[in-house]
């Protein structure tokens, strides 16, 4: 007999409260109560029921690997991290584009050179005919002012 416990037969909200509240190992023992010299119960701390929700502790335990780790979760960056960062990454770029130049060879630096004289005279060429269009749409006009008067 001692095995099955009393019947519960309180409705009373905070009945039901605390033994929704409390972890199964409190709720069977209900003998666990401490009293005082005086005969009465001590207060007990107030149970979290958010801090006991098993997708919390998981959560928690989660964030608690990855700060041990070095894992930054969220991303979030300082402004001076950012701007190290885009730094670094300018030096790199400018270290590669250093090292290409100093890879070229004697044949490519002549290309090159070549490529940008022939750039030049093609602009030269093309500003020359935008010229002459225009003279020859003035001298046109003129020619044709004079013929219908």
């Amino acid at each position: 007999m001692d095995m099955i416990p009393e019947p519960d037969y309180s409705d009373t909200e905070e009945d039901k409260d605390q033994k929704i509240c409390q972890p199964l190992s409190r709720r069977r023992s209900n003998s666990s109560t401490q009293y005082n010299k005086e005969g009465l119960v001590l207060p007990r701390k107030l149970c979290n029921p958010c801090l006991e929700s098993s997708e919390r502790k998981s959560l928690h335990r989660e964030l608690l690997f990855n700060q041990r780790i070095g894992k930054n979760v969220l991303n979030q960056k300082t402004e001076l991290q950012k701007v190290l960062e885009k730094f670094k990454d300018e030096q790199k770029k400018k270290n590669i584009e250093e090292e290409k130049q100093n890879k070229r060879t004697a044949l490519e630096k002549k290309l090159e050179q070549q490529a940008s004289r022939i750039k030049e005279y093609e602009d030269l060429n093309e500003e020359k005919p935008k010229k002459d269009e225009s003279e020859f749409l003035k001298v046109h006009a003129k020619v044709r002012a004079h013929t219908l008067s």
